[in-house]
């Protein structure tokens, strides 16, 4: 039952969160102090214990570059159909429609439902999908949307952007060393356990400081929006996955699951960055854990259900 409770422990930590918030123990902008603690240490030493005993298969690196896609498609369709639209919306729905909160949320699931096998194609999946939301969606937004102000920027500039995001210079550093079979000594990992445990738990605390209920019909109407859009775009992608994918029944069933995990935890990071709705960004993110839950322990049951009366049948 821990794959159930576990997701559930994350949504009632964002509550507890809220809670602190509005008896006065936070104030309203300690999320800020959190988000430099998320992105500058705990999320640094996550990543680089996802690949503590990763082992190299040249067969899964296709599911790094359907990670990125996935992640990468949805923002710059949203780019593309919201010209117009007030730049702190704007900011608002590329930041909070693509990428996904797979290492903090999903892989209870997916190793409960899949085992090894499964937790092993998530975690390739995440490999692309952590290249945007790890410092490339806000390298794309804030450049697309020139939120640091009108001046033109260098191809240089640019490159900082990604560069200056502690979480993504481990990510290439973690996926280099994985192509080159390249392992780090165990005290790496050692070391760095404590604060990568602490990860998730800073994560949805910090989404908690941030929540703020919308009232106002028109937010909930956004939310709404936003969350159609994103699950209509899981559920094309996960079709796709597993009628086209050259893998086996479990990998592709894992990508499908994993197609619904919720928003990334850094999307009202980068969103308040980008002075988009950082309110907005942290609602919608809550109410996307809650569906994503739903929708993937529907899906999870369904597969094992489904290959368990397989079985029996033979």
């Amino acid at each position: 039952m821990d794959y159930i409770f576990k997701p559930i422990s994350f949504i009632l930590i964002i509550a507890l969160g809220y809670i602190l918030k509005r008896c006065g123990v936070f104030g309203k902008d300690d999320h800020r102090l959190m988000s430099k603690i998320m992105i500058n240490i705990t999320l640094p030493c996550t990543i680089i214990q996802a690949f503590d005993g990763f082992e190299r298969d040249g067969r899964m690196f296709t599911i790094v570059g359907l990670g990125f896609f996935c992640a990468f498609l949805p923002i710059f369709i949203m780019y593309l159909t919201t010209d117009g639209v007030e730049k702190k919306l704007r900011a608002y729905r590329m930041l909070n429609i693509g990428g996904y909160n797979i290492g903090c949320f999903s892989l209870p699931l997916v190793q409960a439902f899949f085992g090894n096998v499964g937790v092993v194609a998530a975690c390739m999946f995440d490999t692309g999908n952590a290249v945007m939301m790890t410092g490339g969606a806000y390298a794309m937004t804030s450049t697309l949307l020139k939120t640091g102000g009108e001046k033109r920027e260098s191809v240089g500039d640019i490159l900082m952007k990604f560069i200056k995001s502690l979480p993504f210079d481990a990510y290439m550093t973690m996926i280099i060393l994985a192509a080159l079979d390249i392992k780090l000594p165990d005290a790496v990992f050692t070391l760095t356990r404590p604060a990568g445990q602490a990860n998730a738990f800073i994560a949805m605390l910090m989404i908690g400081m941030m929540f703020e209920p919308a009232g106002d019909k028109a937010l909930l109407r956004e939310t709404a929006r936003e969350l159609a859009f994103r699950y209509i775009f899981a559920t094309v992608s996960a079709l796709a996955v597993y009628f086209l994918m050259p893998f086996e029944l479990i990998v592709r069933q894992t990508l499908c699951v994993v197609c619904f995990a919720p928003l990334s935890s850094l999307a009202p990071i980068y969103t308040d960055r980008c002075h988009g709705n950082t309110e907005l960004a942290s609602f919608t993110n809550s109410m996307s854990i809650a569906v994503s839950l739903v929708i993937m322990l529907t899906l999870g049951l369904t597969f094992v259900s489904v290959s368990y009366t397989h079985l029996r049948a033979h």
